[in-house]
């Protein structure tokens, strides 16, 4: 759980969350068929140089015995791909991902050019996914806009501040978030994506 005035970095508490979901992916994308492409994953695994996740990408079968969480990640990525996928093939052309991490659909997805992919994250998160992706002279496949925001403080200010506009509809997704908030977090979270949303709005 998250304190107050905690401090963390990339490869402890949210970092690690977001370190973790990375490593998955990239699991996922290494066996025969995979449901999912992300040829940005393993990058950051190798760039946080985490021993576990380094680990597991080099040794598998570390994950033999628990076949459920070895296929989670690409079941859950490829819904949400989709999920976009499907929002802007109705004309959105406004995607928020709450929490992003080091997602990179914003790399991955087949985008209409002139759609604007918003990333809410820490500032932590978004820098260190910035630095790996520079390195590697990777290019967004979208208008994608950082908002380096924590989820307690006032992120419809800072989502507006970049450039997002309330009267256009919007697909929104809260991918592996909930779990970690409390209730009262959750309706509160809800809450502020409805005022946001314009109709025809979408939310996974």
């Amino acid at each position: 759980m998250r304190t107050e005035g905690d401090a963390w970095d990339i490869v402890s508490s949210v970092g690690r969350t977001a370190l973790a979901s990375a490593a998955f992916r990239a699991l996922e994308v290494s066996v025969p068929d995979p449901l999912i492409r992300d040829d940005f994953a393993p990058w950051f695994v190798e760039a946080a140089g985490e021993p576990f996740f380094t680990g597991l990408l080099a040794d598998p079968s570390q994950l033999t015995g628990s076949p459920l969480l070895a296929g989670f990640m690409g079941v859950r990525t490829k819904f949400f791909d989709e999920f976009f996928l499907s929002a802007v093939a109705t004309g959105i052309r406004q995607a928020v991902i709450v929490a992003a991490g080091l997602d990179a659909r914003a790399y991955r997805l087949d985008w209409p050019a002139d759609t604007a992919v918003f990333e809410i994250d820490q500032s932590k998160v978004l820098e260190f996914k910035q630095v790996v992706l520079t390195e590697h002279h990777a290019q967004p496949t979208c208008d994608r806009r950082p908002v380096t925001v924590d989820l307690r403080e006032d992120w419809p200010a800072a989502l507006r501040s970049a450039g997002f506009d309330p009267e256009k509809p919007a697909a929104w997704s809260a991918e592996g978030l909930l779990r970690y908030l409390p209730g009262t977090a959750q309706d509160l979270l809800f809450a502020r994506i409805d005022e946001l949303s314009a109709p025809g709005s979408q939310l996974g």
